[in-house]
């Protein structure tokens, strides 16, 4: 459902059909009594062609999504956090028309050791620390930036041990130890913001496709290691090396 004022605002083409009498928002009476067909993008890949009703919902809101729709198009709530997951794993604050609970499960960020420069195409890998996490019941979720994603390394044991993050853009980018680069949370609860998906769930997939198109091999790694190697020892020294004759 679209406010006629949005649809208006849009130039949305109405039909006028008979009059529906529903149950606004609070128990108000609202008479729908036209609708329009849009299309509706959520994320790359997922579109929606469908009818919307048109009516007057409400001072200062646009549209009303009902739970089949949200359900179908991969929107998760989660009430006790008071939080909803779109289909590209952004978080969006529920409105509850009042202060929102803090989460009650932990809530642990993965950062970086240090601040470390990648050139593009370019890994470094951070260990996790559990601490009082619980490794075997919790759940680490990869985080990603504008120019960065991340890889979750999982060696021979049955949760992850550390993560690896890629540069994928085409210029250098510089990693602060401040970063939040993955976030341990208890099961069925969700990091409180920022971009963070599950291992194993579309999106974390299709960042590993990010991650294999800008990285090289490692054979291709070695051989432009090499290289840098061998401009770096044609380079004068910094500092100019006086000879000295042997004493007399």
């Amino acid at each position: 459902m679209v406010s006629a004022d949005l649809a208006r605002k849009l130039k949305l083409k109405l039909s006028v059909h008979s009059p529906l009498r529903v149950s606004g928002l609070g128990g108000v009476p609202t008479i729908i009594r036209s609708k329009a067909q849009v299309k509706v993008t959520i994320g790359p890949r997922v579109v929606y062609i469908l009818d919307l009703w048109v009516a007057n919902i409400g001072e200062g809101i646009d549209t009303l999504l009902g739970m089949d729709f949200m359900y179908s198009a991969g929107v998760r709530i989660c009430v006790r956090e008071g939080l909803v997951k779109l289909p590209d794993e952004e978080t969006i604050l529920l409105n509850r028309g009042g202060a929102i609970r803090k989460a009650q499960g932990l809530d642990l960020a993965v950062t970086p050791d240090y601040t470390t420069r990648l050139l593009p195409g370019r890994s470094v890998v951070a260990q996790i620390r559990y601490a009082q996490m619980d490794p075997h019941k919790d759940v680490v979720w990869a985080g990603r930036g504008d120019r960065w994603v991340t890889k979750l390394i999982f060696a021979s044991r049955s949760y992850p041990v550390a993560v690896k993050v890629v540069n994928i853009s085409d210029k250098n980018l510089t990693i602060s130890f401040q970063t939040p680069i993955a976030r341990i949370v208890e099961r069925d609860s969700f990091p409180m913001a920022g971009r963070f998906v599950r291992p194993g769930s579309r999106k974390y997939l299709e960042w590993q496709h990010l991650i294999y198109e800008s990285t090289f091999s490692d054979q291709m790694e070695r051989r432009i290691d090499e290289v840098t190697q061998m401009y770096e020892d044609q380079d004068p020294p910094c500092v100019e090396k006086e000879e000295y004759g042997w004493p007399t």
